[in-house]
């Protein structure tokens, strides 16, 4: 069951808004680490207590990748995108209701629970929208969307707060969420506008766990996000406190690298669409081999240009690593794509649990040096150079459709 063939304007249509929606996404998702500042003032949180809202809603968002994949698989991306936009906008208004460090947590919780699914769910909508030969650039647009929501977010909400307060904020963010909402019911199609009205397959969720590639990719997934979320953390802390900077630089410092990152994406998802099935391996691994060698001497530059340029260099292997994010709308059967992407976003999300803590534990392990954290995110890109090396050409396709019941 493959996507129709829908005109150039349509296909134009449902990528831009699913781009934009996911800047929005970021927008709800990123602006609480700057609302924390003022929230923490607030209520007196401990450091502690900001880090348990913050981690309140990893931990739903992680949990509802599985789940919100599925339900794509079953009911189709729209719907899924609907109730998912639905929900997070309105636990963003509720944000700003809030009124306890407990209503915090259940609040970002079920915020976390509405954002979940839409990651799959937007893959598969780009599978029902797109044709194979051109969901790997399609792809590779809405992860450049990741990247630019990550920067737009920080920066919109540092003068949104300063300017007019973090529940207005919150109130104005969430409001745009329905917006959007507006938008998506009535230009995203449906799974029947797609198909015909034909019925799909029936999900078999336990074959696709039983299907090592959903895996592989899991882990491939993890590896990369263990580098993304390690680095966003706490890059700003080391440009500070390792090389001196000013807080208001390492902000501007800090858009290069991910600048290298979209380049890679560019790369690495317009590749896919050219490359012969299973070759994707070699991008992987070229790019996580880039990223350890850049960190590796990130650890020992001189002065602040040449550990900016490692950085970039290492931002730019991760993008090209990001090429995986595109095999599961290459590879794997539409009715099963939702619930194999949701199980390698939660791979990602869990990086996202992981890594900030861990290499927080790393460099007060190590006094202040930052080097152990390095090598933690070195060992980490060598999980999708190992695992790569057990992904065998013809048979990625093979074992991808093998799912189906």
């Amino acid at each position: 069951m493959e996507a129709s063939g829908y005109n150039k304007r349509t296909k134009t249509i449902v990528l831009t808004l699913l781009f934009l929606t996911w800047i929005v996404n970021y927008l709800d998702k990123n602006s609480m680490s700057i609302a924390l500042i003022s929230i923490t003032k607030e209520y007196n949180l401990t450091p502690t207590q900001g880090g348990m809202v913050i981690s309140s809603f990893f931990l739903a968002y992680a949990i509802m990748q599985l789940i919100g994949g599925y339900f794509t698989d079953k009911y189709g991306a729209k719907i899924i995108i609907l109730i998912s936009v639905v929900v997070w906008s309105i636990f963003t208004i509720f944000t700003g209701l809030a009124w306890s460090f407990l209503s915090l947590i259940v609040i970002r919780f079920l915020f976390g629970i509405g954002e979940g699914s839409f990651p799959a769910a937007s893959s598969v909508a780009l599978a029902e929208t797109f044709p194979k030969e051109q969901r790997g650039r399609a792809k590779g647009v809405l992860s450049a969307a990741t990247q630019i929501g990550a920067i737009v977010a920080v920066l919109l909400a540092a003068i949104m707060v300063q300017s007019m307060g973090w529940r207005m904020m919150f109130f104005i963010f969430g409001a745009l969420g329905f917006v959007f909402l507006l938008l998506l019911w009535k230009y995203l199609p449906s799974r029947a506008e797609a198909h015909g009205n034909a019925e799909g397959q029936k999900v078999s969720y336990l074959n696709v766990l039983k299907n090592p590639l959903a895996w592989q990719l899991m882990l491939i997934y993890f590896g990369m996000s263990m580098v993304n979320w390690g680095l966003s953390s706490w890059l700003p802390s080391y440009w500070v406190n390792v090389r001196g900077l000013e807080l208001v630089k390492t902000g501007l410092i800090s858009m290069l690298p991910v600048a290298c990152s979209l380049i890679g994406i560019a790369l690495s998802s317009w590749a896919v669409d050219k490359l012969a099935s299973g070759k994707e391996k070699y991008i992987i691994i070229t790019g996580a081999a880039i990223g350890i060698i850049a960190l590796y001497f990130t650890m020992h530059a001189a002065s602040v240009a040449l550990a900016l340029t490692c950085l970039c260099t290492a931002y730019f292997g991760v993008g090209l690593v990001s090429i995986v994010l595109t095999l599961p709308l290459k590879y794997f059967t539409q009715n099963t794509m939702g619930t194999t992407v949701g199980i390698m976003y939660f791979g990602g999300q869990m990086a996202g649990v992981i890594a900030p803590t861990v290499m927080g534990y790393t460099i007060t392990l190590f006094n202040g040096s930052y080097n152990g954290a390095f090598m933690l995110l070195m060992g980490a890109l060598s999980i999708p150079i190992i695992v790569s090396l057990f992904l065998k050409g013809n048979s990625t396709k093979k074992a991808a459709r093998s799912v189906a019941v």
